[in-house]
């Protein structure tokens, strides 16, 4: 844990009016650690539909953004602004550093490939030997027939050991990365080590040439970067709570709440946020109710109260629970199932 209390906040890139997180290992961080776990919105190469699969970035919501911000996790940039005049005049020893970062990675990929292509050869001399001894046995075996199929059968452990060789050296000839002159040499141990060269890297973000993240005032001041909407309150007490949240379009509400990760636990909530002196619609009720009871969710409603209160968690009788929220005012939360008779 004090590997994460010393951790650098996450920096948020603010595109237009959308907020996104480019880096995985600041995705991985925020959703182990701050019940983040915003869906993906990038193209993959991969999957050109697009229909099922998508990659980096991950948007937050506006809510989210202003959680962790306010938690002093992470900062909110203007992108447009910031990735430019950063990239233009990159510090000399930061610049230095990530080239070689990325060269060591070359490295690294063309090494584990060279190697699995040594294991491949392995493997399939193993099975030539093996075929060849199979072979040597129906040859013992036909030998007592004829003297035809003698000859026959002993030519066929050379031709299946040579057709196998051939084969092999063909695979690691698709995963070498040097010229066809060092690639006949690779049965050479010494050759071939030296003759590794870095495959091209393509790194997903550009965050490793960035300056250092800002200093706590400056954190607090990228809050006015964040349009937080009226659902923020609510957010924030659920959040504080220890739930997970997604959007809740799917089931006609502001948020799908979950206890835990959604990979592993069935959202419990889907919570929709009221004004505190705003009119409810008993269909909205009645409704929301009778859908969250056939999806196996409680139908949640809950805001910011209207005056300044109690302790954090107190129960008032019959007026649901106020709590006073670390990022947010105090909030007032009920749940209603669908019963029927």
């Amino acid at each position: 844990m004090a590997s994460d209390s010393s951790r650098s906040p996450v920096r948020i890139s603010k595109v237009t009016d959308r907020y996104l997180l480019f880096d995985i290992d600041d995705i991985m961080y925020l959703r182990r650690h701050h019940n983040i776990c915003s869906p993906f919105v990038g193209t993959m190469p991969q999957a050109p539909s697009q229909s099922v699969f998508m990659g980096l970035p991950i948007e937050l919501m506006a809510e989210e953004a202003m959680v962790l911000v306010r938690k002093k996790a992470a900062y909110v940039v203007d992108d447009a602004a910031f990735h430019p005049s950063r990239l233009a005049s990159p510090d000399p020893a930061v610049r230095a550093a990530y080239l070689q970062a990325m060269k060591q990675d070359g490295l690294g990929a063309a090494t584990a490939a060279r190697e699995y292509a040594e294991f491949r050869k392995v493997q399939g001399l193993n099975k030539a030997k093996a075929k060849g001894k199979k072979a040597q046995k129906t040859k013992e075996d036909t030998s007592s027939i004829t003297s035809a199929g003698a000859v026959t059968s002993s030519k066929e452990p050379d031709n299946a050991a040579a057709e196998a060789a051939a084969s092999v050296d063909e695979e690691l000839n698709l995963f070498d990365s040097s010229d066809s002159q060092v690639t006949k040499q690779a049965n050479k141990p010494k050759a071939s080590v030296a003759a590794i060269e870095p495959f091209a890297i393509t790194p997903v973000t550009s965050g490793a040439l960035m300056d250092p993240p800002p200093s706590v005032d400056e954190e607090e001041d990228t809050a006015s970067l964040v349009d937080a909407p009226r659902g923020y309150p609510l957010y924030a007490h659920l959040h504080d709570h220890g739930y997970y949240m997604m959007p809740g379009l799917r089931f006609g509400c502001d948020y799908n709440v979950y206890p835990g990760d959604p990979l592993r636990y069935h959202s419990h909530f889907q919570a929709t946020h009221y004004g505190w002196n705003d009119e409810i619609k008993l269909l909205d009720i009645v409704g929301g109710g009778r859908l969250g009871t056939n999806v196996k969710k409680a139908y949640l409603i809950g805001g910011a109260t209207a005056g300044e209160g109690k302790t954090s968690g107190e129960v008032v009788g019959g007026h649901g629970v106020k709590a006073t929220s670390a990022t947010g005012p105090p909030v007032r939360a009920f749940s209603i199932e669908w019963a029927a008779m």
